[in-house]
């Protein structure tokens, strides 16, 4: 009985009296890069998001420390607001930037499933807008009221939020541009979850100043309605 020995091949070769030729290719299946949009543009805007994030770290004096210490509420507002708030404003800009930059990239995303930058610019705007509002509104409310107290406090926990919600999925949205197709579902599982728990978190925050200042309920709900409602149900119109 004649032999038969089998090889492994990269090329389709004529098969001899003997041996038998296998293509390689078909024993070893590459495992494609997920096409999320120009590999150009996310590598730019990865680059330029670090660069931007090392700078506020490194020159915003204790930036982040601050915004933590908000979020554990381990200070007082009042003395967070003589902690180098003024000094630090254009590192609190890039920052809200950086923040909204990712949560733009994520909700479109999670919306249209590719990465569309002209969608992306006008839930940029939106959210800028959306930010701006809620600053008028807060101060505009405490002036009328004369509630100078709440509304800095309100404001103080309007930067903070927003700053940290996009900041904290950051990591998942520079992740998502690089990384193979089985390792996208569990990241867009990871922003999700991590975006319903932080809104969750802002949330409570907002009702725990209301009921130390004792707030009425009926503006409570008002607030609720004009500044996380209505702003969500735009948005939601703008992604679809």
């Amino acid at each position: 009985m004649q032999n038969i020995n089998t090889t492994y091949s990269p090329y389709n070769q004529q098969a001899e009296d003997s041996i038998v030729t296998i293509p390689l290719k078909s024993f070893a299946p590459k495992i494609l890069l997920k096409k999320t949009g120009p590999q150009t543009g996310c590598l730019i805007y990865s680059i330029i998001f670090l660069i931007i994030f090392a700078i506020i770290r490194l020159r915003g004096k204790n930036l982040f420390f601050m915004l933590w210490n908000v979020i554990l509420k381990k200070k007082r507002y009042e003395l967070i607001l003589n902690e180098g708030i003024t000094q630090n404003l254009i590192y609190y800009f890039f920052a809200l930037s950086l923040s909204f930059s990712a949560l733009a990239i994520s909700l479109t995303y999670l919306a249209i499933n590719h990465f569309d930058f002209t969608r992306i610019c006008y839930v940029l705007l939106f959210l800028w807008g959306w930010h701006l509002y809620c600053l008028s509104i807060i101060t505009l409310c405490s002036w009328i009221f004369n509630l100078r107290i709440i509304g800095e406090e309100a404001s103080i926990n309007l930067w903070v939020y927003h700053i940290c919600g996009g900041l904290l999925i950051s990591p998942f949205i520079l992740s998502a541009f690089f990384v193979k197709t089985f390792a996208i579902p569990l990241l867009i599982k990871t922003i999700v979850s991590c975006l319903i728990l932080f809104y969750l978190v802002k949330l409570f925050r907002w009702i725990k100043i209301f009921l130390a200042y004792n707030i009425r309920i009926f503006y409570m709900i008002l607030y609720l309605c004009a500044l996380e409602v209505m702003p969500l149900s735009v948005l939601y119109r703008i992604l679809t």
